[in-house]
């Protein structure tokens, strides 16, 4: 789940302990003794139906090295894929380092092995489009990369080679388009709108483009004034890559008090936005014939899109930097719900219009590409059925649109660490043995890949409450676990990511 400061707060938390309460004394020592050497003989010979299923089918993935193009260990990706058109990558956090290597291959693999050509990045709709320009120009690829893909993607040296091999596609006949789905901006917003003002001064007719140029003018001034504080803090946190947690506090706490108060949003402001934006929208909507005769279909259509996803980003950034917004229960619930409704559109224009006929591969977190629903306020609990007080995740409305022709692969990790390498870190702790990363470790494998898919159906081991990782680093009990991802990419010790040196 991406942030307006370009990260995500971990939610991890040890392993829950179990204690076996004692018996009542009036059993006496001897019956205990007993009991449980019953009890140790039953377990020992009773057959582990999960166990031995995970065995069979659980296929070791052999490396995560990008360089490496011996696809053999990913060749059971293809058969779980099968003929779907649209594949989704998870992620347990945006500072998971051996997760970003192992998707940058399996996205290699796709490319090279099934054909699949754009990926979709949880970055901003239109931002990205600055990254595929850079990279068709031949800009270094981490630096093009970073002209819109959030940094915590872009700025990673274990992404750092799908960069540089999507920009030497560019020179063959089936090159690997990057694009994004985020109604989030991921670059300042000053190149969106010189991109609005040239697109409405384009228009032919004198009048409407007179009326056009007017309407973007009014709606940029208005979003400009509710985007200028957390453009303005992500300045002040860019400069401060590397700083103590104790130096970053103070200059946060003094940059709020000198200069971040008087740029919070307000009320009013959202309200101006809404007014402009709505109109603006509009007369793209009724004028669209005439826009796609200077821009082509396409072109017309994304920029409506691009629009629109406004509408949520400012919403949502009202709601949380606002000086008059009302107090709030439910966890930031609401603007998730906007966000991920606004994406899914934003998804299902770019694979039905954008890239037409196209292999997708999403890359996101796990949150948002679970068909399942995450419980606000505490984030803890996964639900299989739409519900009260729930996020509706965009991977919900794709699994619902799509059916068999999306596949997503979620990634869960035994143990290990979260963060930035030199800068922070937290701790993995290792899942506990009933939980299927417990499980999966047994098996003694680095890498492992679990065609979940498989394991449906009302006889098979797998059915019933059981403990995964899901969406991040949390044990949650969930009541089918094939449920929410297609697929599982089991790393047994997650590292840290590598910041590209600036």
């Amino acid at each position: 789940m991406g942030s307006d400061r370009d990260n995500l707060a971990l939610m991890t938390a040890p392993p829950l302990s179990f204690t076996r309460r004692s018996l009542l004394a009036a059993t006496g020592a001897s019956a205990l003794t007993r009991m449980s050497g019953v009890a140790s003989a039953a377990a020992s010979e009773a057959p582990d139906t999960i166990q031995s299923w995970l065995a069979a089918h659980a296929k070791a993935v052999r490396t995560v090295d990008f360089q490496d193009e011996d696809f053999s260990d990913l060749e059971p990706l293809a058969g779980a894929i099968g003929a779907a058109r649209v594949v989704q990558l998870g992620e347990p956090s945006h500072n998971a380092g051996t997760c970003f290597a192992a998707k940058a291959r399996i996205i290699r693999f796709l490319h090279q092995r099934l054909g699949f050509d754009v990926v979709v990045w949880e970055s901003g709709i239109y931002d990205v489009e600055l990254v595929e320009a850079a990279l068709r120009a031949g800009e270094e690829p981490s630096a093009a990369a970073q002209r819109g893909i959030l940094r915590n993607w872009a700025g990673s040296e274990e992404c750092r080679p799908l960069f540089a091999y999507a920009q030497r596609s560019h020179k063959t006949a089936r090159p690997l388009a990057m694009a994004g789905f985020d109604s989030s901006l991921t670059s300042p917003f000053v190149n969106l709108a010189a991109e609005l003002r040239q697109y409405a001064s384009g228009l032919r007719r004198p009048a409407l483009r007179g009326e056009a140029v007017a309407m973007t003018e009014e709606m940029i001034q208005a979003f400009a004034a509710l985007t200028a504080y957390i453009e303005a803090f992500d300045v002040i946190e860019k400069g401060m890559t590397g700083a103590s947690g104790e130096a970053r506090k103070q200059t946060f706490a003094r940059w709020e008090q000198e200069t971040g108060a008087k740029l919070r949003p307000n009320r009013a402001m959202l309200d101006r936005f809404t007014q402009a934006q709505g109109r603006l929208a509009e007369m793209l909507r009724v004028h669209d014939a005439e826009f796609a005769r200077i821009a082509g279909a396409r072109r017309s259509g994304f920029m409506r899109r691009v629009v629109g996803s406004l509408s949520a980003r400012a919403a949502n950034l009202y709601q949380q930097f606002g000086t008059d917004v009302p107090p709030s229960t439910d966890g930031g619930l609401a603007e998730q719900n906007r966000r991920d409704a606004h994406n899914a559109e934003n998804l299902r224009w770019l694979i039905e219009q954008g890239y037409p006929g196209r292999g997708t591969i999403i890359w996101a977190h796990n949150a948002h590409v679970m068909n399942a629903y995450y419980e606000a306020p505490g984030w803890k609990t996964i639900r299989l059925e739409p519900g009260a007080n729930v996020m509706k995740p965009h991977g919900v409305f794709l699994a619902d649109w799509l059916a068999r022709d999306l596949y997503t692969i979620g990634f869960t990790a035994y143990s290990g660490s979260d963060g930035w390498k030199g800068l922070h870190a937290s701790p993995i702790a290792p899942a506990r043995d009933g939980s299927l990363e417990g499980r999966l470790q047994r098996l003694g494998q680095p890498y492992m890949f679990v065609d979940l898919r498989a394991a449906r159906g009302a006889d098979h081991p797998l059915q019933g409450a059981h403990v995964l990782r899901a969406p991040k680093y949390d044990e949650v009990e969930i009541q089918d676990i094939t449920r929410p991802y297609d697929g599982l990419f089991f790393i047994a010790r997650m590292d840290l990511a590598t910041l590209i040196p600036s």
